[in-house]
């Protein structure tokens, strides 16, 4: 039973691949229909599946695909020419012996009541007889081929031994194979493989002629031993070619195997384990080479972790190329598809695809087969013209559809392109005012490219009325959608008259990432790169206002601008810097600008989920952990987009800008926290701050001083270098490592005076050294410059 279920299953992924060939196949052979090549070879995958459908007893499938073989063999003899309309009948029983196949997977047989195929059968047998009844099922019926170790000998021969698991053969079936093929051979050389066939029939003819070289004059002229002598020779021909096919079988064992996905995803998980393992270890080494800069194991360190980095990455790569299909798996349904809208609408139109070699993700080959649907749809639809319309626009009568795939970057784009009517932003902006999508001050402020994304918007369609192929403003929400789940992007450039083109940039996988690391605040951010289109920097004065929103005007675009600190409610506790750092994200057809306060760098991150107490927080989409082992953040771009846009709603940029600029008028308004486990030091050093009117707090150590700066408001510290607990350069290391206090002035009052002493205090982020013993004037100078006062 099992090797029967596997013999199943191979039956299956063989027969889906060959079908979804013969579509393309077919709708080619229309537009070439003297392609004799093609002919033989859409006929030999209808034998194929009807020869090995007849061994599995699906009697329905071997039925059907056998009328089907009938017409498809009149054909290839010049006897019949393929026209649309006989293409239609094909094209059907392709379509039902889909539905069948479909049925066998979820079912185990071909029992199917929902396809019925006697209609497509008699069709089938009218074109075969004219116009006379299709034959009876009598003689229909062909006897059942013969096999050996499940193998149809009626198939076998020298073109498909690739295609054949031969090597699971007894010697004695592989000996019936074999003479399977010497005697096809030798009767019939017109066959397919021909080229194949001469080429072991020259090696058996060359060893025929050494073998009567070897023969003796005399022995010739025996007339009564010619007879033998001929059955001898035509044995040892036989033989040398039985050799020659031996040896091909030998050289073409399977060269794949099939793994299940699940095993798969399991080593993308370990493999994304070891990336961040390796990006620990090389954070690790620099730490290592800052404190022991010079010693000479840091050559060989350096050399092992280059190497461990290398070889991860080249393991991430080949792993990530196991999931990895060609786009053509869902290219290929599109010829067919083309054909068929097009003959429904009355229209002309040619396909041409490039790139279909092009790899993507098997998660995202998925994906993409629905979008692409509806954007090859609406171009037939909406672009292509009819052919009377495009004669009088001076164009040809039969329209082009351009499909292209191609790698840019760690991105896939794929391009959708015709050569139809195009779209005119105007008329787009009128009926989208028509149905309330948009305001007419919104359409007067909206750039054509911006016109342009409206057919993206939900219940938006310029059909004038609802078919079956559109007008209710569904299809192009859907490709919005499913790009966006994808963290994709949807550019639309169209000229009237002339065409329109959409491309689609797609990431190539969604495990292991590239990322942009940003700060907002003291958080920290993973920005998926894929929806990262530039990073800016800007000033305050760049930032316009219209209707009460924030906007950036980025070149010939106006964007919505809003702070990251606002979508996330983080608090500001850090001055605005002189400059303002956007990014730009885009996500399918939407566009928005991003204030930030740093930019980090780039990284590559594994994508790690929350679990499920913290699952579905907004605007985040899972976690990773950083070569310092801190975890950080990732933003999920989708959801990030509707949150910045109700926060855009609701609060202006400058305004969050100016929360965090509340500037300190008076002496009053300042906290200076004095660290010294001396009494008599900070009452010296209050007693001169308390001239100055600024608030002091004190603390006994730096383990005091450090939950006093949690709690309060500090503008400035005096630090004691001599401390019980925690020295004064521990706790300036610690201080310094919240970017909240990167920029608190730090002031060392000590004894300790050496050029050593200094050094390493500003090492620890010191900002002034003072040395006791001082004045009380020199201590109130220096507290006056660092809070500019």
């Amino acid at each position: 039973m099992d090797d029967l279920k596997e013999l199943l299953e191979d039956f299956l992924i063989e027969a889906f691949e060959m079908i979804e060939e013969m579509d393309q196949d077919l709708v080619e052979l229309e537009n070439n229909p003297d392609d004799l090549e093609l002919l033989n070879k859409i006929f030999r995958v209808a034998h194929t599946i009807k020869g090995s459908g007849s061994f599995l007893n699906f009697d329905k499938l071997t039925h059907l695909t056998h009328h089907m073989e009938a017409v498809l063999d009149k054909a290839r003899k010049g006897e019949l020419k393929i026209t649309p309309e006989i293409m239609d009948v094909i094209l059907e029983s392709v379509d039902a012996m889909k539905a069948i196949l479909e049925y066998i997977r979820d079912n185990g047989d071909d029992s199917s009541p929902d396809v019925e195929i006697d209609s497509i059968v008699k069709k089938l047998d009218a074109i075969v007889n004219g116009n006379s009844a299709g034959a009876s099922e009598e003689e229909n019926k062909e006897e059942k081929p013969k096999t050996v170790g499940g193998i149809n000998l009626d198939e076998i021969n020298p073109d498909n031994l690739d295609e054949l698991d031969l090597s699971s053969l007894s010697p004695e079936e592989l000996d019936q194979v074999l003479d399977k093929l010497v005697d096809d051979m030798n009767t019939s050389p017109e066959e397919e493989g021909i080229e194949e066939v001469e080429e072991v029939k020259e090696i058996s003819e060359e060893s025929e002629k050494e073998q009567k070289e070897e023969t003796s004059p005399e022995s010739k002229k025996e007339e009564n031993n010619v007879p033998a002598k001929k059955e001898n020779s035509t044995q040892m021909t036989k033989e040398n070619q039985k050799k020659e096919l031996q040896k091909k079988i030998v050289t073409t064992k399977e060269q794949t195997i099939r793994v299940d996905v699940k095993r798969l995803d399991q080593l993308m998980n370990l493999i994304g384990e070891l990336v961040l393992a390796k990006n620990r270890l090389i954070k690790i080494y620099n730490d290592v080479e800052e404190r022991y800069e010079g010693e000479k194991f840091l050559e060989e360190l350096n050399q092992v972790v280059s190497s461990i980095s290398i070889v991860t990455t080249d393991l991430q790569i080949a792993v990530m190329k196991t999931r990895m299909l060609p786009i053509g798996k869902v290219f290929n349904k599109f010829p067919r598809l083309v054909r068929d809208l097009a003959r429904e609408l009355g229209k002309k139109v040619r396909l041409i695809i490039e790139g279909e070699d092009t790899e993507l993700d098997k998660s995202i080959i998925e994906e993409i087969g629905d979008p692409l649907v509806h954007m090859i749809r609406n171009a037939i639809d909406h672009g292509i013209e009819p052919p009377e319309e495009r004669v009088k626009a001076g164009k040809p009568e039969e329209g082009t559809i351009w499909l292209k795939a191609y790698n840019e970057g760690n991105m896939i784009v794929i391009e959708i392109k015709d050569d139809g009517r195009g779209m005119d932003p105007e008329k787009l902006k009128q009926k989208a005012i028509e149905k309330g999508i948009i305001t007419p001050q919104e359409a007067e402020n909206m750039s054509d490219k911006e016109a342009f994304m409206l057919i993206f918007k939900p219940g938006f369609s310029t059909a004038a009325k609802i078919t079956n192929v559109s007008g209710r403003g569904v299809g192009m929400d859907v490709v919005k959608t499913n790009i966006e789940k994808l963290n994709g992007i949807i550019e639309v450039d169209s000229v009237p008259g002339k065409g329109s083109t959409f491309k689609l940039k797609i990431p190539l996988t969604l495990a292991i990432i590239q990322a942009l690391l940003v700060a907002s605040q003291e958080d920290l951010f993973a920005v998926p790169l894929s929806n990262v289109i530039e990073t800016v920097r800007i000033v305050e004065e760049d930032i316009y206002t219209i209707e009460g929103r924030s906007v950036l005007k980025l070149r010939d675009e106006v964007l919505p601008l809003v702070n990251m600190a606002d979508i996330f409610n983080i608090e500001k506790i850090l001055m605005p810097e002189k400059y303002l750092y956007v990014v730009i994200l885009g996500l399918g057809a939407t566009k928005i600008g991003l204030i930030v306060d740093r930019f980090i760098g780039q990284e590559e991150i594994v994508i790690k989920s929350l679990g499920e107490f913290l699952k579905g927080l907004p605007g985040i989409a899972g976690a990773t952990i950083r070569g310092d082992g801190r975890v950080t953040l990732i933003v999920d771009v989708a959801s990030l987009m509707k949150l910045a846009k109700e926060t855009h709603n609701k609060k202006l940029v400058t305004d969050s800008l100016n929360e965090a600029k509340k500037k300190k008028e008076k002496p009053s308004d300042y906290n200076v926290l004095i660290v010294d486990d001396s009494a008599m030091d900070r009452k010296i050093m209050r007693e001169a701050l308390k001239e100055l009117g600024v608030n002091v707090i004190e603390a006994k150590d730096g383990m005091e001083a450090l939950n006093l700066l949690k709690q309060n408001d500090i503008d400035a510290m005096l630090i004691d270098i001599e401390m019980p607990r925690m020295d004064g350069y521990t706790l300036a290391q610690e201080i310094r490592k919240y970017n909240k206090y990167r920029k608190l002035p730090l002031i060392a009052v000590t004894s300790r005076a050496t050029k050593a002493d200094r050094v390493r205090g500003v090492e620890v982020g010191m900002d002034e050294y003072i040395t006791k013993p001082y004045t009380k004037e020199y201590l109130q100078n220096v507290i006056r410059r660092n809070l500019k006062l």
